[in-house]
């Protein structure tokens, strides 16, 4: 089995209500406030992601559905940003 590319990217944990989202199966992205976009989908078997909505981390995982409207990241891990 190929080994999935893990990646990183930082960014504010937002609750969207966006009808391709539930097509992802999650209503959660990461959000780049200095881009002004959205940076992926996000789901989690580990995190419950309501605990984390508005703040900035950093997030990592394998990524899938790229080319999509949006990029979805399986997050394996979370890293809350010391910096408000």
């Amino acid at each position: 089995m190929a080994e999935q590319q893990v990646t990183s990217a930082q960014g504010v944990i937002r609750r969207e209500e966006m009808p391709f989202l539930s097509e992802y199966g999650t209503a959660y992205v990461l959000y780049d406030e200095e881009e002004d976009a959205y940076k992926y989908a996000i789901k989690s078997d580990k995190y419950r992601f309501s605990e984390y909505v508005g703040l900035r981390a950093e997030v990592s995982g394998p990524v899938s559905e790229v080319g999509k409207q949006l990029a979805v990241m399986n997050v394996t891990r979370i890293q809350l940003s010391p910096k408000r």
